[in-house]
């Protein structure tokens, strides 16, 4: 298992939030959060460590959030 986070929209208020859960695949988290009636871009659904990775040090482009898989070594 896995921790996942992302930032998704609640389709009854628009208002846009990060959730983070621990799920065996990817897909299983996207298709749960969109059960639960939120939007959710599958290409903003990262790792825990990745998505923070990125919100941290980059300018979360599109690009970023595309081609950043696993954290760059230092």
């Amino acid at each position: 298992m896995a921790m996942y986070k992302t930032i998704v929209t609640d389709k009854t208020n628009g208002r846009r939030v990060i959730i983070e859960s621990e799920y065996n695949t990817k897909a299983e988290f996207v298709r749960d959060l969109r059960a639960n009636g939120y939007a959710v871009n599958p290409i903003k659904v990262k790792t825990k460590e990745v998505f923070e990775y990125i919100t941290k040090h980059t300018d979360c482009t599109p690009w970023d959030w595309k081609e950043i898989k696993v954290v760059p070594a230092e």
